[in-house]
Parts: C-alpha cells; sequence; structure tokens
C-alpha cells in the first residue's frame, strides 16, 4: 500500500500517513460530534505533516490530554497531538481530511466518548 496524503479544504495543510489504517474511530464526545473528527491513528515518526496551524486545548476537561489543531486558513480540523512533549507513540489524524473512496474499506469502531468527559 502507498502512503495517503490528504489535505484540508482549502489545501494548505497536508499530512500524509504511512499506509491505510487499521480502523477508523468514529468518537461521539462533544469535540468530535460538533467538528466532524474521526480518527485515524499513528506514531508522531510516521507522519508528515505540512502546513500553519492554530490549536485549541478543551477547557471543558477536568484533565485535557490533547491539542487540537486546525488548519489556520480554512479551519478545518487536521489532527490532534498529546499535550506532552514530542515524539509521540500516538497521534489522532482527521479521517475526513482523506478522499471517501481511500478509506472506505477500512472498518469503523465506534467510541462512546461522551462518557469520558467530565
Amino acid at each position: 500500500m502507498n502512503a495517503l496524503v490528504g489535505s484540508c479544504h482549502c489545501g494548505r495543510v497536508r499530512i500524509t500517513l504511512p499506509r491505510e489504517p487499521d480502523e477508523v474511530t468514529h468518537c461521539n464526545c462533544s469535540l468530535c460530534a460538533k467538528t466532524g473528527f474521526q480518527g485515524v491513528y499513528f506514531a508522531w515518526s510516521e507522519l508528515r505533516i505540512k502546513g500553519e496551524f492554530d490549536s485549541y486545548v478543551r477547557e471543558d476537561m477536568s484533565e485535557p490530554c490533547l491539542v487540537n489543531h486546525r488548519c489556520r486558513h480554512c479551519g478545518v480540523v487536521t489532527h490532534w497531538t498529546p499535550l506532552t512533549d514530542a515524539p509521540h507513540e500516538r497521534m489522532g489524524v482527521n479521517a475526513r481530511l482523506f478522499e471517501p473512496d481511500a478509506l472506505k474499506d477500512i472498518p469503523v469502531r465506534h467510541v462512546d466518548g461522551r462518557s469520558w468527559q467530565t
């Protein structure tokens, strides 16, 4: 399998995955539900991420653990990173950055993220 390249709406952010993900995660937490984020996960060292970003750390969590990133120009949510310093063993990339056919055969896992919120 070749690398997959996805982009935000304006094309200024480009994220390259090294291969197809094992699964696509649909989370129902309030942030994923409102932004439409669907996660695919890779190690920091496996991803190529280019672009200019704004970031957001949730203020509604008692112990935030992620920084959410979005394109500085079009506002599309692109990926998240842990609040810890890199390298990261796991990062989330928005599966919606990729053409629908690119991930159509990947299993979908539904996660009850609303139960994690505090």
